[in-house]
């Protein structure tokens, strides 16, 4: 019986003769198009024609990546391929072609010149160009060799700068071209660009938002009541519907709802009903780490299919997302007020201790940094919700008063749906920038008359333009204010129909404080000054008032 053997260098010979253990290498991925040529099956042949014409060779492994791009070597079978090389198991590799073994032109030479050459491995590429690393092998380093793995780079290089600008063509159009549709959507079976609601899981988004923003639970004690209903996240539903989707953050097993998974949810301005997308892209066609886009390059395209949250209750979550919004030790609720406590001096958050059975707020700055930096602001828990909850109400009573007084208004023959508030401050704006364009003109004058010098001048015309910038973007917001209210107000107002809805009301929840309240600011001597949610609204309608029932205007004092 023959015997072999098997040197320490990879090398099999038998009866004196080298033995080559072949592993034949596939490989195909979106970068190839639909050349039927790279095909598995194609490739297949091709190496078995080859081989059948070679007997030395004998095949000892196959190994295939279907669907993997070329440009990095981090590939199952390439990489089980590797592992088998330097087991010892094979020492000689044929491909189709160079560029199933890679398209990237430094692992590419790599691999040729270093990797096989030290480790004694026969490399055989059939066609394009024909090498064989052991009959042939000054070809290995030859610039014919260097040329076509420059060529196989290259064009990776041009289709990826292809692709690219095809999908940022569609994202500006508001296409969608994910792979997959938002969790709460589905892709639109007659237009795969498009997301239509799903009626599964859109209710779940719908909870996930009203859990946070108005029954205060945080983001854990959702991810909890989520698993304990027993509804899929969103990876694991996908997963049922049978798609090939792959969480890279997932643990391997049962995939489970996570903190991450519903702070990115809220933050997701799908739901809004706009198309948003680029947020993340790879480094380059080489390097497939995904970054993060700043938020300004993001392409967003509104109200290109329906909406799952409402713009108010978003805002909400955004803000509160903000916050310094601490969870109740043990309660899966925030406390009724965290996140919108505030010292009124130093404006930094209020701290929240108990003692002895009583819960205080202090000024963060006084506890944690240095007491003559502020003062104490001591207050009572239940002070704070005791007084909070009057104003509320009072603030409530007076959006009552003020839809009467709009309905009245709205009942004479003549409305006047002008704010002389704004015309005022529009005169005056205009008047500010007048003044600062004719300053701003002068310089030049005295920079040519030695007035200035060339530093001088340039660091002030700087500053005027400026400032010039500032009173022309403040003119904008006032004019757009104008049209505003020179559409008129109504009782149905937003702002009001808001604070109308909690009339009957007879103690404070979370819901409700995130719903109408801006801010708490807490001074010394046990002071409160309760900001609301929509001054810039609250203030036109006491203009619209006063336009046109002057002797109401006292009204304007009673909203403090």
């Amino acid at each position: 019986m023959k015997r072999g053997r098997k040197s320490s260098n990879n090398t099999f010979t038998e009866n004196g003769k080298k033995i080559w253990k072949c592993g034949k290498y596939k490989r195909l991925s979106k970068e190839d198009g639909h050349d039927v040529s790279y095909s598995i099956e194609n490739q297949d042949a091709i190496l078995d024609y080859y081989l059948s014409q070679h007997p030395e060779i004998q095949v000892v492994g196959d190994y295939q990546d279907d669907g993997r791009t070329g440009t990095d070597s981090d590939r199952e079978d390439f990489q089980r391929l590797l592992s088998d090389i330097y087991a010892k198991k094979i020492n000689c590799v044929i491909v189709k072609d160079l560029s199933r073994l890679s398209r990237n032109d430094y692992e590419c030479g790599h691999y040729l010149e270093y990797v096989f050459v030290s480790l004694d491995v026969r490399f055989i590429s059939v066609e394009l160009p024909a090498l064989d690393s052991y009959l042939r092998p000054e070809e290995i380093s030859s610039i014919a060799t260097k040329m076509q793995s420059y060529m196989n780079d290259q064009h990776c290089y041009q289709t990826s700068i292809k692709i690219r600008s095809v999908l940022d063509m569609k994202r500006s159009q508001g296409q969608f071209i994910g792979a997959f549709a938002p969790y709460g959507y589905l892709k639109d079976p007659n237009d795969y660009h498009k997301l239509i609601v799903n009626p599964e899981t859109a209710p779940v988004v719908q909870d996930i938002f009203r859990w946070y923003v108005y029954e205060g639970m945080n983001k854990n004690a959702i991810a909890k009541k989520l698993i304990d209903l027993g509804i899929p996240s969103p990876t694991a539903y996908k997963q049922q519907l049978g798609l090939n989707y792959h969480n890279p953050h997932a643990q391997t097993g049962k995939v489970y709802w996570s903190d991450r998974t519903i702070v990115n949810m809220l933050k997701n301005p799908t739901y809004l009903g706009h198309m948003v997308q680029g947020r993340h892209q790879v480094k380059s066609y080489k390097v497939h780490t995904i970054v993060p886009i700043p938020e300004e390059d993001w392409f967003w395209v509104e109200n290109t299919h329906e909406a799952i949250i409402d713009q108010e209750t978003y805002e909400r979550a955004q803000e509160l997302l903000e916050r310094n919004v601490r969870t109740s030790p043990k309660a899966k609720t925030v406390y009724l007020f965290s996140g919108f406590l505030r010292c009124g001096d130093c404006k930094r958050g209020m701290t929240r201790r108990t003692s002895k059975g009583y819960t205080y707020y202090s000024c963060k700055t006084y506890i944690m940094k240095n007491r003559g930096l502020c003062t104490s602001h001591t207050i009572r828990d239940e002070l704070v919700e005791q007084v909070v909850f009057e104003t509320v109400k009072k603030q409530i009573a007076l959006c009552e008063t003020l839809a009467q007084i709009i309905d009245e208004i709205n009942q004479a023959p003549v409305v006047r749906n002008q704010s002389t508030r704004i015309e005022k401050q529009l005169k005056t704006k205009e008047q500010e920038l007048h003044k600062v364009t004719n300053l701003c003109d002068s310089l030049y004058i005295d920079w040519k008359s030695g007035d200035l010098t060339r530093e001088e001048y340039h660091r002030m015309k700087a500053k005027f333009e400026e400032q010039a910038e500032e009173i022309r973007q403040t003119i904008a917001n006032l004019q757009e204010e104008q049209t505003f209210v020179s559409n008129g107000i109504t009782s149905d107002d937003p702002y009001l129909q808001t604070f109308l809805k909690y009339k009957n009301i007879d103690h404070l929840e979370r819901g409700i404080v995130v719903a109408l309240i801006k801010q708490i600011n807490i001074y010394e001597g046990k002071q409160i000054d309760v900001e609301f949610n929509f001054a810039d609204q609250h203030q036109r309608i006491l203009d619209f008032i006063e336009a046109n029932h002057p002797k109401l205007s006292v009204v304007r004092t009673e909203a403090v």
